[in-house]
């Protein structure tokens, strides 16, 4: 369907060497050190499913629902380790990369400049993370939705219409934004689209893809008795409240919009975006003239798209996951200076430009790993993280909290505690790893544990009483007996913590201070 006859031996073997590549620059990148809270989001929720324990039912999420799902599969399949994890990760980004080369194929680019945009796309799209995040997980499903939209549009590809629709669902299933910013695009072009082609096949395989997409989550929701209520309150609800409370900076906002509007954050720290998408708009302004269909949709739909995801990068609080968009900003602007029939000199400006800016973004966010906050950090003090288990055997590391052999002993030492307590246990932590690598359920209550309403509800939020609800029963129905706290110095305080629990009491050991400590739970009445 997208790769032609003619020379198909060269383009297979160019596609799956460029595949590798993808492969195996985010596997690089995601052995260089870690930032817990990141690094870890997804492993022992991914194992918690794989025995049972499943989230949104059992425990707390207010995203990535998908990615806890594919993470338990790569563990399930390939062991519970971390190359697993970055197997995940890796995967992504071959998945991206496939997607963006094909969708430069549909659109006759010439094969030389094709595996240039790709390769780039590859080194800066996963690779920024380098491990499972669902940020980048939404990123790359809603740029498949977009290249599958534009083709199945273009070549009236009916596969394409009823696979659309389950690219949208596992893109929303992995982060709520930037997906729904791009269904809000792309909805209006499909409307467009079908009030003025009339095309009843098409609309019919994309009804048919809609309805059963919407029915196999259904019955995803059946068959593992996840209440649909728990769905609504975790993914839809909470969230609007933490994107509203960053639009109109409340106090409890970690993040505001209006801090986010000024020149280093708008214009310093995208400016090569900006150094395509302007002339892009230019470019599509000129070319809308020619009446060339395919191309005005082309150029609208990937402008509406750039700035949907730059307005999500400002009112977030991560680092900058979208250089990946310089590729592909350029290499329609490339398709439109070919439309144009302009000097081919020009793509050697083109091409330099792309080339810098990958070579930029690389050295900074691959090999320093501005992404995961150790640019400034000597990764030459890293340790190889098998000292903690052999599972981590290809991992350095090296924080950017401190020394690396502190951090390494305090986990040493918790690990061999929780590892001999026989009682059923919960832990709370960043270091989402432990019950993975122990083979041990540790009855996951969150993801995440920051108390400013950004990843759980805290006392003064008005869904408080629904999570501490959920807490509750899970303690209760996984008859813990033991809650451990793991974490960076005061990071995670039990005096935040007790406050989840209705009827509890309990009995404190400090067990490293500041650090991590046990609070068994006892009868009130004692």
């Amino acid at each position: 369907m997208f790769l032609k006859k003619e020379n198909l031996f060269t383009e297979i073997t160019v596609l799956l060497l460029i595949l590798i590549y993808a492969y195996f620059i985010n596997w690089q990148s995601g052995n260089i050190g870690v930032l817990p809270i990141d690094s870890f989001g997804f492993l022992d929720t991914g194992y918690s499913i794989i025995n049972g324990h499943l989230p949104i039912r059992d425990f707390w999420i207010f995203t990535g629902l998908l990615v806890d799902y594919m993470e338990a599969a790569f563990l399930y399949i390939f062991g519970n380790n971390w190359n697993s994890h970055l197997a995940h990760s890796s995967f992504m980004n071959i998945l991206a990369t496939a997607g963006f080369y094909l969708f430069l194929k549909e659109y006759n680019l010439k094969f030389s400049y094709i595996v240039f945009y790709s390769l780039c796309f590859a080194t800066l799209c996963y690779p920024v993370s380098g491990t499972p995040f669902a940020y980048l997980h939404a990123y790359i499903f809603s740029l498949l939705a977009t290249f599958s939209l534009l083709i199945a549009i273009k070549k009236r590809n009916k596969f394409l219409w009823y696979l659309f629709p389950y690219i949208c669902f596992f893109a929303f299933l992995s982060m709520q934004t930037p997906t729904s910013y791009i269904l809000i695009i792309l909805s209006i072009l499909l409307i467009f689209h079908f009030i003025k082609k009339k095309e009843p096949e098409e609309l019919k395989f994309f009804i048919l893809g809609f309805i059963s997409s919407t029915l196999l989550f259904l019955l995803f929701l059946y068959f593992t008795q996840t209440p649909i209520i728990n769905f609504i309150y975790q993914y839809i609800l909470f969230p609007l409240t933490i994107g509203e409370a960053r639009i109109v900076s409340e106090d409890t906002a970690y993040i505001s919009l209006i801090d986010q509007f000024n020149l280093k954050r708008l214009f310093g720290e995208f400016k090569f975006i900006h150094i395509f998408l302007l002339p892009l708009i230019f470019l599509s302004i000129k070319t809308f003239k020619k009446n060339n269909r395919d191309l005005n949709i082309l150029n609208i739909i990937i402008i509406f798209s750039v700035l949907a995801f730059f307005f999500n990068q400002l009112i977030t609080a991560n680092q900058i996951y979208i250089f990946s968009l310089i590729p592909i900003l350029a290499s329609v602007i490339h398709l439109n200076l070919d439309n144009l029939k302009k000097d081919p000199k020009i793509f050697y400006l083109i091409f330099f430009i792309v080339l810098f800016a990958t070579t930029k973004f690389h050295l900074r966010f691959n090999v320093d790993r501005k992404f995961h906050e150790l640019e400034n950090i000597d990764k030459n003090k890293s340790i190889n993280a098998n000292k903690i288990n052999k599972n981590f055997q290809n991992l350095r590391w090296i924080s950017k909290f401190e020394d690396p052999k502190n951090e390494l002993f305090v986990i040493e030492k918790a690990l061999k505690v929780i590892n001999d307590d026989e009682r059923k246990k919960s832990l709370i932590t960043h270091y989402q790893f432990v019950s993975t690598i122990l083979g041990k359920p540790m009855n996951v209550l969150n993801r995440w544990y920051l108390w400013d309403n950004n990843t759980h509800p805290t006392e003064n939020h008005r869904y408080f009483e629904f999570y501490k609800s959920l807490i509750n029963k899970n303690i209760i129905k996984n008859n813990v007996e033991v809650i451990y706290l793991l974490g960076q110095k005061n990071e995670i305080k039990f005096e935040k913590i007790k406050n989840y629990f209705t009827d509890m009491c309990f009995e404190n050991k400090i067990i490293i201070q500041d650090r991590f400590s046990s609070h068994k739970l006892i009868n009130c009445n004692k």
